[in-house]
């Protein structure tokens, strides 16, 4: 009875380490998806996770959502005054978030352009493009880049931040309203897109900003979901947050299962705009349940929180840096036209598998500190320098 009666860590109702599980296991997912897809080594991951792990980047949609609202949430739950929304200093936040280490890694990319086949014109459109996150509105620039290919979330990230100082407050006054208008956005799109399939028309469609729609809302509703239930008495007894933890695992076991159904779709494109909103409810689920259960150790948050923050950097260069030491250095070393793998050297692909992590967790590493931290360090200066 002494351990049922123990009183648990409270929730970190603003930053619960649940979001940074998700991030790290979404940026883990994509890694493993494009990693694996140039070192044909299976032994890194379960096999479905090798094949889907694209999917991952839904979750980290449905993050972006969830972690911007929150303090919309948390206020509404509190029933403090919202966030000031002006649009302009939400916009620069985001842009010194993002930008910074974006543009690092697109002059890597340009310059391994460059080096592969020198200046076109078609290389200027699809910089100005990427220059201006719109790469995923012109088929060029998003289906066949020289640049970053992966930059393409930048594009649906770039249109929910323009609309989220509208958005969130609309969301809090008038929340199934503005959710259900949402998902009717994504209904309607993927009802227009699914009839498309198999033409060259489709692979544009199914990641654009309407199909994401959805996943946004529910990212918003968890946020709402999360922000009422963290505080109160029940939060202080052991049982009740055990059982959250429980059902997070069960909401994982869920994830898992439509991981697997998503990665063994005989039409994969097509399942997986049917399969999105599935998806993300029990990313959701899993999200909201773990974030209201037992709070892990404090290495455990610790840990988890750098990884998080290295999510980033680590999404922009992972593939093109393995693409890059694969087929510009010759690493690990192979000499010949067709890549090791492809002729079943399986030392090769295991060498291959740690070479390509290594260097891309190397990287994120070096580019979270080097680029990310001290950019963020610079511009949150520079306001208080002009108004001096």
């Amino acid at each position: 009875m002494g351990v049922l009666s123990r009183t648990p860590a409270p929730i970190d109702a603003d930053r619960p380490a649940a979001a940074d599980l998700l991030r790290v296991l979404a940026a883990w997912a994509v890694g493993a998806f494009h990693i694996w897809q140039q070192s044909w080594y299976s032994g890194a991951a379960p096999a479905h996770w090798l094949r889907a792990g694209s999917v991952g980047v839904d979750w980290l949609v449905l993050l972006s959502a969830f972690c911007l609202f929150l303090p919309w949430a948390n206020a509404a739950a509190q029933g403090r005054p919202l966030p000031l929304t002006r649009p302009a200093a939400f916009y620069r936040r985001r842009a010194v978030r993002l930008l910074p280490a974006y543009y690092a890694s697109l002059m890597f990319s340009l310059v391994l352009a460059l080096h592969r086949a020198g200046w076109s014109r078609t290389l200027g459109i699809d910089l100005a493009a990427h220059l201006t996150l719109t790469q995923q509105l012109f088929p060029q620039s998003y289906l066949a880049t020289r640049l970053n290919g992966v930059t393409w979330t930048l594009t649906v990230f770039a249109l929910f931040y323009l609309v989220f100082p509208l958005l969130a407050p609309l969301c809090v006054r008038r929340p199934l309203p503005t959710l259900g208008a949402l998902c009717a956005v994504q209904l309607g799109y993927t009802l227009w897109a699914l009839p498309q399939y198999g033409s060259d028309a489709y692979s544009s469609l199914f990641n654009q900003f309407p199909a994401f729609c959805g996943v946004l809302a529910v990212g918003l509703a968890a946020a709402l979901v999360f922000a009422q239930l963290a505080r109160g008495g029940w939060t202080q007894r052991l049982l009740p947050r055990a059982g959250c933890t429980v059902l997070g695992a069960l909401a994982l076991v869920w994830l898992n299962a439509q991981l697997r159904t998503q990665a063994y779709a005989a039409e994969f494109q097509r399942y997986q705009l049917v399969n999105r909103m599935p998806l993300a409810l029990a990313a959701a689920a899993m999200l909201v349940c773990f974030g209201l259960g037992l709070t892990p150790p404090r290495p455990v948050r610790r840990a988890l929180a750098w990884l998080s923050a290295l999510t980033y950097s680590f999404y922009l260069w992972h593939q093109q840096l393995t693409v890059f030491l694969k087929y510009d250095l010759h690493l690990p070393a192979w000499t010949g036209t067709t890549p090791p793998n492809q002729l079943g050297d399986t030392a090769w692909m295991r060498r291959a598998e740690a070479l390509y992590w290594l260097a891309a967790l190397a990287v994120s590493i070096a580019a979270y500190y080097l680029i990310e931290k001290p950019a963020a360090r610079h511009f949150k200066k520079t306001p208080q320098k002009m108004h001096a």
